[in-house]
């Protein structure tokens, strides 16, 4: 669904711009178009061309089917495309150039409670979808061969104001799980020892260096740099089973992020059964005389009413009333 909508999100400004000449089909229609034989033997035949890299021979056959026929052949070539090992030169041009057309057919169909107009075949975002993961399979060789040469300059390679950061920000971090453990020591050591990328504007890198070898020194500096989407997502990744005590000790070093905190304090409260540890850092939490109340609720919206009401038997003062406020507050 995200890719449909990141699709229908790049064809927009040409809709808009094309709508008078395009042609609106209903869901039937393009349906009963694919399911035609005839259809489909010229979708084969398309599809032949391409992979024997014969593109004026494609681009001749092409112009001679009717305009949906072609704009559906269009769509298969461009998803046809990902099985990046038999990229070509001729190919990528060819995805350049129909990545700048616009779609002709349209298909309305009806939502919950609204109509959606969207091309019938999106060949051009499904090209410019391509294009965009062959640039990127492309900056994940060129970091690799850096890195194998010693030769890569992580804040430099990065550049990150540069259009095309967010580009290679997503090589980088989606090459990191693919690294062998002598390839990711040698990218950690070089995000350790380049101060420029503290000026890095998100926590992309850190994060999947965290996450794909558990190296603390590692999620303390995620911890320390300013919270984002990549930084939630590695401490939400820790409660992820099996979790182990180091990821425990990563948990409760979270918090010292104050915008960590909660959710890393409702990871550790929803342990069962809680360990000692967990037990006495949760302890020091209740004991805070502003947030004391509500972390004991949320320990006991977790399931631990049980030891909050030992714990609160035990002691006195400050723990003791916020543990009772705490339970009063959920139990109502």
């Amino acid at each position: 669904m995200k890719r449909v909508l990141i699709l229908f999100a790049v064809m927009l400004p040409t809709l808009l711009l094309g709508v008078s000449s395009a042609v609106t089909l209903s869901p039937n229609d393009v349906a009963a178009h694919m399911a035609d034989p005839a259809s489909v033997s010229k979708i084969l035949r398309a599809t032949k061309l391409f992979d024997e890299n014969d593109i004026d021979a494609l681009k001749t056959y092409l112009d001679s089917l009717p305009e949906l026929q072609k704009e559906e052949a269009l769509t298969v070539l461009a998803r046809r495309a990902l099985d990046f090992s038999t990229m070509t030169p001729e190919r990528e041009k060819f995805l350049v150039t129909i990545s700048r057309q616009q779609p002709k057919y349209l298909v309305k169909s009806q939502g919950d409670g609204f109509w959606v107009t969207m091309p019938a075949f999106n060949y051009a975002g499904e090209a410019k979808w391509v294009l965009n993961r062959w640039q990127i399979k492309l900056m994940q060789d060129e970091a690799i061969r850096l890195l194998n040469y010693n030769q890569l300059n992580l804040s430099k390679w990065l550049s990150f104001s540069s259009n095309d950061y967010a580009l290679r920000r997503e090589a980088i971090v989606t090459l990191v799980p693919t690294l062998n453990k002598t390839m990711l020591d040698k990218l950690v050591a070089l995000y350790l020892d380049d101060k420029n990328m503290v000026w890095s504007p998100d926590n992309g890198l850190l994060a999947a260096l965290a996450e794909n070898t558990d190296d603390v020194k590692l999620y303390d500096l995620l911890w320390l740099r300013r919270t984002d989407s990549y930084s939630l997502a590695a401490l939400q990744k820790l409660e992820i089973p099996p979790i182990t005590a180091k990821h425990i000790q990563l948990m409760i070093a979270a918090t010292a992020n104050p915008v960590l905190a909660e959710t890393a304090i409702r990871q550790l409260a929803g342990l069962n059964p809680l360990p000692q540890n967990v037990k006495d850092f949760l302890q020091k939490q209740i004991a805070d005389r502003q947030r004391g109340k509500d972390i004991a609720a949320i320990i006991a919206q977790k399931g631990h009413k049980e030891w909050l009401r030992e714990l609160e038997a035990q002691s006195s003062g400050v723990i003791r009333r916020n543990i009772r406020n705490g339970l009063e507050q959920v139990e109502g």
